[in-house]
């Protein structure tokens, strides 16, 4: 057989050693072979990826679990004290919603050990982009009970003055992007976050979370294609639920899921028990020192918590990449990770939402029996940790703090109107006058003073319309 020229050939070069069994192109180097097969089909199939767990539905210890970062008692508590916090929470938000004292919610019900586990796992300074059910991770940074239930009624002491949504949460102090509606545009956010850490040499990562349906948009793509390619330290954690709103999984993606996919994109990938927090946290945990390009810590020992050892599967393996050189593998150092933690939503999607339309009662009890709190409860149980009296104290001050923090924010007053014209990143100039207000054809209440000319026409205008108009803002947000 001729051998092929070591020089290139337009960015092409076969090396003389290789050429009979390799073929070197600018993509990469790959191996040749004689047979005419489809990689995925049913004469080559890829091994589906297994599903990485700890504590088992009943809440005992896996045998022979890898756990690289055993749970001490004090954070095994504080752990189970945010995920019943947040139960507690999510149920008495969405009540006050249905009784109507603010306009909409999200529950995180089914997905307390997701939320917190990975919290658990983060550095306070690692920036999250949420999507819109990880109202845990700010409850474990600090987000108060207060902080949450004025954002949820819009009043004056909420950042976002009542201009977002109710559960749309935002908070630089606890590093926490303010969340968008619209699927998926936090993901590529998140990898140019994840590369600014990167090429500022700052030891932290960028960490997005999105459900299943996100995974199918365009960003997805984008995002995990952008920071393989970059090597960002960029976090992506799948929130695989079960649905997209009423879209079941398998009849919105084929293939082995969203963790399958990451070795495609040169993603070292991990599926999780997404009930099992302490599987989550020690994921987690690992894939945020790979992200970071850190050595592993040295394995614990073996105990009553499991042994230790490696969790994520490198993309040459999940491939099904073989010896030889013909295999693929993330390069070592700093890039992204891909979690994808399966779980169930045991509520509905929202509150505007009836989930019994698309799924059973039946279906929906089998799931909520492997509620993930309760799991971990029977865990800690099990360790002499938690007992009864603590679990009933626990749940009864929660209750009085959510009620008390929703009766405190309902004496907010809503913000005025009129803070559109004012509350703006351009400075106002000075000395700018009122006049334009006397011609809008409305009532001026002096306070256009300071206003650009336009803006004080326009204020001037809305404050007209808004009067004229009742219903067009309610009753609560003074027209001023």
């Amino acid at each position: 057989m001729r051998r092929a020229s070591a020089a290139p050939v337009r960015g092409y070069a076969v090396s003389s050693s290789t050429a009979d069994a390799y073929l070197e192109v600018p993509g990469g180097r790959v191996p040749y072979t004689p047979e005419l097969r489809f990689l995925g089909g049913p004469d080559a199939p890829i091994p589906t990826m297994p599903c990485y767990r700890t504590i088992d539905a009943t809440g005992q210890d896996v045998p022979g679990a890898h756990i690289p970062h055993p749970l001490s008692q004090d954070l095994a508590l504080r752990m189970y004290g945010a995920m019943a916090r947040l139960q507690t929470m999510d149920t008495m938000f969405y009540e006050a919603q249905r009784q109507g004292r603010f306009s909409f919610y999200l529950t995180c019900q089914g997905e307390e050990a997701t939320n917190i586990g990975s919290a658990a796992g983060l550095g306070d300074q690692d920036m999250v982009f949420a999507q819109y059910r990880e109202q845990g991770v700010l409850l474990w940074r600090g987000y108060t009970l207060d902080q949450f239930a004025n954002q949820l009624l819009g009043n004056a002491l909420e950042p976002g003055k009542g201009r977002q949504m109710p559960i749309h949460y935002g908070s630089p102090a606890h590093a926490y992007q303010t969340i968008s509606s619209p699927l998926a545009t936090q993901m590529p956010h998140a990898v140019g976050t994840a590369y600014a850490y990167k090429v500022d040499r700052l030891p932290r990562v960028a960490v997005t979370y999105f459900g299943d349906g996100a995974s199918s948009e365009g960003d997805a793509h984008a995002a995990f294609n952008f920071a393989a390619v970059l090597g960002a330290p960029c976090l992506f954690v799948c929130r695989n639920n079960g649905y997209a709103i009423s879209t079941p999984a398998h009849e919105q993606y084929k293939g082995d899921g969203i963790a399958g996919r990451g070795p495609m994109y040169g993603i070292p990938s991990i599926r999780v028990d997404g009930g099992d927090v302490r599987a989550v946290y020690n994921a987690v945990m690992e894939a945020r020192r790979r992200a970071l390009g850190q050595q592993p810590q040295q394995p614990a020992a073996a105990g009553q918590q499991g042994k230790g050892g490696g969790l994520l599967t490198e993309p040459a393996a999940a491939a099904g990449g073989g010896g030889g050189g013909g295999g693929y593998a993330a390069a070592a150092g700093p890039g992204p990770v891909l979690i994808e933690c399966m779980s169930y939503r045991s509520g509905h999607h929202s509150t505007s939402d009836d989930s019994s339309r698309y799924r059973t009662s039946e279906e929906m009890r089998a799931w909520r029996s492997r509620d993930p709190v309760a799991r971990f409860r029977s865990w800690l149980a099990r360790q002499g940790w938690w007992d009864e009296a603590r679990e009933a104290e626990l749940r009864r001050s929660t209750r009085q703090e959510v009620l008390a923090a929703l009766d405190r924010a309902a004496q907010v007053p809503k913000p005025p109107l009129t803070d559109m014209f004012t509350d703006v990143y351009a400075p106002i100039a000075a000395g700018a006058t009122a006049t334009a207000g006397a011609t809008a054809g409305g009532e001026d209440d002096g306070g256009a003073a300071g206003l650009l000319p336009h803006l004080a026409a326009q204020r001037a205008a809305t404050l007209d319309f808004a009067r004229r108009h009742p219903g067009v803002c309610p009753p609560d947000v003074p027209l001023r």
